[in-house]
């Protein structure tokens, strides 16, 4: 019985032990939430309101993180946003790798919930995001450097109109897509102008989604839980 006990002991530090391992912050990531607590965080993926209809794996809180350079930019450009009477919308940031497998293994099953593929993929089938571009197999959100996000007005929160919701997956989400109305074209050029001046790129097919250059860890994914 007493070695049953010490037994149980040692298993149970041994979970408690490697849980406190996997929710270890890198040194070189910082919290959006504490270091630009104005920021609007929606982070989707820690909700079912995404294109996958699930908590993503991975996803345990509404919080963002970045490495350190990326994260000081973007602060800067909250800064510029708060002067026009906007702030930023957190959509997504930092992405563990099991998050992308989780967006893998979703891909491959079938079809269940038309009413989300209309909302997010009305033209595309599961694997065909992946071979659209849409979804990287290995991403850049995991190294830290990528953001998704928008402009919202500071005092009421509401998102500027940029044409279509955070992953909507068409052509008319291409930031320059000229299907857009003048005002969603201007909101979304607005997004641009302050992103890239803190040396953010845009990826065209995407509005929301900008990669700080030059990347901290260019080759280096990391899969701690966001906690």
């Amino acid at each position: 019985m007493k070695h049953t006990l010490v037994y149980t002991f040692i298993i149970s530090l041994t979970l408690v032990f490697a849980r406190v391992t996997m929710a270890e912050i890198p040194s070189g990531f910082i919290s959006l939430n504490e270091l630009c607590p104005s920021m609007k965080f929606q982070m989707n993926y820690a909700t079912p309101d995404n294109f996958t209809g699930e908590v993503v794996a991975g996803y345990n809180a509404k919080r963002a993180f970045l490495a350190k350079a990326p994260a000081e930019a973007l602060c800067l450009v909250q800064a510029e946003a708060q002067k026009k009477g906007l702030t930023l919308k957190i959509f997504d940031s930092y992405r563990p790798v099991k998050a992308v497998s989780f967006f893998q293994a979703w891909a491959k099953k079938p079809e269940t919930n038309p009413q989300i593929k209309e909302l997010f993929y009305p033209g595309f089938t599961r694997l065909e995001l992946f071979e659209q571009g849409y979804i990287a197999k290995q991403s850049s959100h995991s190294r830290g450097s990528a953001v998704d996000l928008t402009l919202a007005h500071a005092d009421s929160g509401n998102s500027l109109d940029m044409g279509t919701a955070f992953d909507y997956f068409a052509d008319l989400s291409h930031t320059d897509s000229p299907k857009v109305t003048e005002e969603q074209r201007k909101n979304r050029l607005l997004l641009k102008e302050l992103m890239e001046s803190r040396g953010f790129k845009n990826f065209s097919q995407e509005w929301w989604h900008y990669s700080f250059r030059p990347e901290p860890y260019p080759d280096q994914y990391f899969d701690f839980d966001i906690d």
